[in-house]
């Protein structure tokens, strides 16, 4: 007879869907075309808000947001980093529900601090944040690894992020001034191949980016005060440097 199914996924599931949602940006954005009620994928820059929901950067203009006007469930597919061998092989996380306005100033800065780029065309009167609020997940960890994952096991625990909010800039500043060497032992890659700076943070880490390139610091748990944060950053320094 065989085993009964486990109540709670592997926990290298969760970690591994939750990294790959704060590191993408970008991702395959499927919207209900008005024209027709097909489907329509376009694709589409991503950020994280606190909680890691996606966030885009979209044109009033564009033909998603239009459709998303209209029908505002939606699709998004989020991929791992290219790389060598069989791309059906590495993780991708499928994420549907609601996507909405986000008029929060601190998502505007979350987006452009990860897509630096788009702060060409942010200005423009016709772009806004949007959040897909997430009700739907498919994981695939790579060939075997489907794994069921609900949406308490995706997104970091809810609370109020204010303080951490207000003090962002001046955490990762922090971050920052630890120099080249100590972050790139955090971030768990060779010192001097690349240069990687602090882009954003959350109750349970940090985002670092390099290029076109992203790694994430994630904390052994949550950490909604910025004193209670620099803790956990300590611990991880500390860590690293025990490798």
């Amino acid at each position: 007879m065989p085993p009964e199914p486990s109540a709670a996924p592997p926990p290298s599931a969760a970690s591994d869907a939750k990294r790959l949602l704060r590191l993408a940006r970008v991702g395959a954005l499927a919207t209900i075309d008005g024209a027709g009620g097909a489907p329509l994928t376009t694709l589409v820059g991503v950020a994280s808000d606190w909680d890691g929901s996606p966030l885009f950067l979209m044109s009033e203009l564009a033909r998603h947001t239009r459709n998303l006007a209209a029908d505002s469930r939606a699709s998004l597919l989020l991929t791992s980093e290219r790389g060598r061998g069989d791309p059906l092989n590495r993780p991708r996380l499928t994420v549907g529900g609601a996507v909405a306005p986000q008029p929060d100033a601190t998502s505007r800065q979350r987006y452009l601090r990860r897509n630096p780029k788009a702060g060409l065309y942010a200005s423009f009167a016709d772009f806004a944040i949007r959040r897909l609020r997430i009700e739907t997940i498919h994981f695939n960890g790579g060939f075997g690894r489907a794994d069921a994952l609900s949406v308490a096991d995706l997104l970091s625990p809810t609370g109020d992020v204010a303080a951490l909010a207000e003090a962002e800039a001046g955490l990762l500043q922090e971050v920052q001034s630890l120099g080249a060497k100590a972050i790139s032992q955090l971030a768990g890659v060779p010192a001097g191949r690349r240069v990687w700076r602090p882009v954003g943070l959350d109750a349970e880490g940090f985002d670092l980016s390099s290029g076109g390139f992203s790694a994430r610091v994630d904390f052994s748990s949550p950490a909604l005060e910025p004193d209670a944060w620099r803790e956990r950053l300590r611990e991880k320094l500390a860590a690293s440097a025990a490798r």
